[in-house]
């Protein structure tokens, strides 16, 4: 079966609403996921013809939010940061410390010095994990529900990728979180406030400003035997209808 006809079984198989989102009132989120060298230009998870105009849309979707959000924004970007004695299987080496792989996309890179633009380094796939870190006496904060909750967001989107890794992965993670009161500042004491912050939360999925790797769809063991196979345009569906069966909100663009 041809990789099309396949792609076009699985979209009927596992429908995605995707839609057009109006954004609520208060704090907008913007979350662009590891969008790094070692995914977009060089390295072993590398794949600049996907990634090229994911990044472009990224960018769009900076400039855009920046324009009709002004001072609503607020943006953070997770960059794959991993150490080299850390193997992260069942990927090959990528994203290494101090390689440059590690660094923002260069046509991204003008962001991170943007107004309140936070930068945080991951060393795992979840970004929600990767955010935590030890404040000591086995007590751990959690910098990216700190974000969060401090900025008062009443939307998250997130774009970047890889779609069906990182970025399916952070969604679902953020989902639980706000489930379970972590995003808020509001406690379960103040009942009306508590849930109205977890009902009011609304978290996206950027269709059209997330992708991933299309590596060997048709060698699956080309760059080594630690690489799996992975069609990138099979990979790109099943990460959003993940982040959709959770509950997350699949969009391709915004109606202001």
């Amino acid at each position: 079966m041809d990789r099309q006809t396949l792609l076009s079984e699985l979209r009927d198989a596992l429908p995605i609403q995707v839609e057009r989102a109006r954004l609520a009132p208060g704090n907008v989120g913007l979350v662009v996921v590891d969008v790094v060298r070692g995914f977009t230009r060089e390295g072993n998870l590398s794949d600049a013809a996907s990634m090229a105009p994911m990044v472009a849309a990224v960018d769009g979707v900076i400039r855009e939010l920046q324009a009709k959000l002004a001072a609503r924004l607020r943006l953070l970007m997770l960059r794959d940061t991993h150490h080299a004695d850390i193997p992260e299987p069942p990927y090959p080496p990528h994203c290494i410390k101090g390689s440059g792989e590690d660094e923002l996309d260069p046509d991204l890179a003008w962001a991170a010095h943007l107004p309140g633009a936070v930068v945080l380094d991951k060393d795992c796939i979840n970004g929600f994990v990767g955010a935590m870190e030890p404040c000591g006496h086995g007590v751990w904060r959690n910098r990216l529900c700190d974000w969060v909750a401090e900025h008062e967001l009443t939307t998250l989107v997130l774009v970047g990728d890889c779609t069906d890794i990182c970025v399916s992965d952070l969604a679902v993670a953020l989902l639980s979180a706000r489930n379970h009161g972590m995003l808020h500042a509001a406690g379960p004491e103040d009942r009306e406030a508590y849930v109205a912050s977890i009902t009011g939360l609304q978290i996206m999925v950027h269709a059209g400003a997330t992708a991933t790797f299309d590596l060997d769809p048709d060698e699956p063991f080309a760059r080594g035997q630690e690489t799996l196979r992975h069609p990138g345009p099979l990979a790109h569906h099943v990460g959003l209808w993940v982040a959709a069966s959770r509950g997350a909100r699949v969009i391709s663009g915004f109606d202001w």
